[in-house]
Order: structure tokens, then sequence, then C-alpha cells
């Protein structure tokens, strides 16, 4: 992606948002000083995005200030996302959940279609079938969004993983070509036929992990081309666990068992995901056992201590 294309859009981006009036993302800007909108940017390879502070009246002003790091942890700490300035997001564009079937992400889905309904502004859900799940997540998904009347897109790659995984390699954590490829580039293929502005919500939390932590939550998405936001971005656990329940959402088929039935591409998985998967979906376990096959042992999914553990040599659970 040329960097000067992505600059264009998120200048746009910036300015539209600056204009809004976004209070829970409204800081003193402490590089200039003046009042401001948190915003952050995609660097490619960095974890970590720089954090700015847009500056715009919508009457031709505009500025952007970069902060340095004590900057930047100084705006964090001041920034959360509020419903009243997520339901002015909703008419900045068209609305897009991103549903994994996850917990996070149903509870996000539900969420925002409460506030979709208090603006008058219908949500569509958007899935990526990574065709490395487990079946149950897919109709999961499908039922959920049809008991909580959501239309749902559901996108899948033109090949599916165990294909390219025996061509390309196994996915690991310095090689997680699956995500781009499984998840990303479909999102993007079917957002870039929707025409107009669009805005993507999605289950991102500070509490999952330290480098989370350092996001804000509205940005610029790289390759969907659009203002994304994470709604629930300051919730903790508990609070998603109490609103799932106080909303009564079902749960999804794997929840419990300790292993991800959204995508079982191998990446930051350990023995116990593995032997679970075995006692649940021998079938999905064997597509697996064959991916390694077709490596002709330059590769495995699981490592211990450095060394290969071939699938084939793992034992069911008992029951």
């Amino acid at each position: 992606m040329p960097n000067g294309n992505y600059d264009e859009a998120w200048i746009a981006a910036a300015k539209t948002l600056a204009t809004r009036n976004l209070k829970g993302l409204t800081i003193r800007c402490p590089s200039c000083g003046e009042s401001g909108t948190v915003m952050s940017k995609w660097i490619p390879k960095s974890p970590v995005k720089p954090l700015y502070v847009v500056h715009s009246n919508g009457n031709g002003y505009f500025k952007c200030c970069l902060l340095d790091a004590d900057e930047s942890s100084v705006a964090r700490a001041g920034v959360k996302v509020i419903a009243r300035d997520t339901i002015k997001t909703l008419r900045l564009g068209k609305p897009f959940v991103l549903f994994s079937g996850g917990r996070d992400s149903l509870c996000t889905l539900e969420y925002m279609r409460r506030l979709g309904k208090r603006a008058g502004v219908e949500i569509t859900a958007v899935h990526a079938d990574t065709t490395a799940g487990l079946p149950e997540v897919e109709e999961y998904v499908r039922t959920t969004c049809a008991s909580m009347n959501v239309r749902l897109i559901t996108v899948r790659p033109p090949r599916d993983f165990f294909r390219l995984a025996k061509s390309w390699g196994i996915p690991g954590v310095k090689s997680r070509w699956c995500c781009k490829t499984l998840k990303i580039a479909p999102i993007r293929r079917y957002l870039s036929q929707i025409k107009g502005p669009k805005v993507i919500y999605d289950g991102i939390r500070a509490a999952e992990s330290p480098v989370r932590a350092k996001y804000v939550p509205v940005w610029f998405h790289p390759s969907f081309r659009c203002l994304s936001v994470s709604p629930i971005f300051n919730w903790s656990d508990g609070e998603v666990d109490g609103y799932i329940k106080s909303k009564d959402l079902p749960p999804n088929p794997t929840a419990g068992l300790g292993i991800s039935g959204e995508c079982w591409c191998g990446a930051y998985m350990c023995r116990s995901d593995f032997e679970a998967l075995l006692n649940m979906r021998p079938d999905v376990f064997n597509k697996l056992v064959q991916v390694e096959k077709a490596q002709r042992g330059k590769y495995t999914f699981l490592y211990e201590d450095g060394k290969q553990v071939r699938l084939s040599t793992l034992k069911a659970k008992p029951s």
C-alpha cells in the first residue's frame, strides 16, 4: 500500500473525526495545550501505533500533534469510549460489526445492535469464515445473528486454509500469513465493494494484553480504509461476562473447552489445545495431521522446548 495514499485517507478521516466533538476522545493536548481529539495511526510492523491529537474546526483549520512516549501515556490515561460518542460514529458511515463468534465480539454485536436501534441505524455483522474453524462456530454465528435479527455477511478466502498450509507452510508466531490471508483480505474485498463511507466496530479491549492496552479505541484501518471503533475497549472481563449474562446471549458451543473454535491455524497453540481438538473434532485434527505430513518433516504445528512434536503422536484425553 503506497504510504502517501494511506496518509491522505487518514488525514481525511482525522478531519472528520475531529469535528464530531467526541467527549471521551477529547483531551487537552500535552504537546500544544489546545483541545483536540486523540487518534492513532498505523505504522507497518509496529505493534504500538503512534498517537496524535487532531485539531480542527471544520472551517479549514487543521493540525496534528504527534505525541512522544510520555505524552502518549498521558493521552491514553485520559481517553475512553462512551456510548454517546459511539452513537455519533454510527452516523459517519455504514456500520459493520466484526463478529468472530468469540465472547468479546458477541458482546460488541449486541451492544452495537442496541445502540443502532437507539440511533435508528441498522448494523451489519461481518464474519470471516477462516476455513480453519470448527463447523459448530459457523452454525453458531448464523443462528446468533438470526436470533438478533441482524443481517450477516460471511466472507471466505478463495482457497481454504488446509490447501494453503500444505503449500505455503504452517503459520507460526513469526510467520502469521493466516490472519492476513484468511481474515483481513476477504473482509477488505467485501468492504471495497461498499460505496460511500464505512465504519468498522470490533471487540478489541485494553485488558486483553499489554500491547492492546497501548491502543486507543478509534483509529483508521489501513486495510479496510475506514474508521475502526472498539466500543468496549475499556470494559473489564467481568463487565463483558456480566453484559452477556444480563442480555441472556447464547454461549459459543466451544466456550468452556479451553480452545478457540474460530481458527485452527496453529499459531500460539499448545499441546492441551490440540488434545482438546482431537477429543472434540477428530476430523479437523486429522486435517492438521495431513498438513504436517505435507511438510515432509520440515515443520510441525507443535514445538516443546524447541523440539518438534508431531500431532500424530498425540493421544485423546480421557473423557
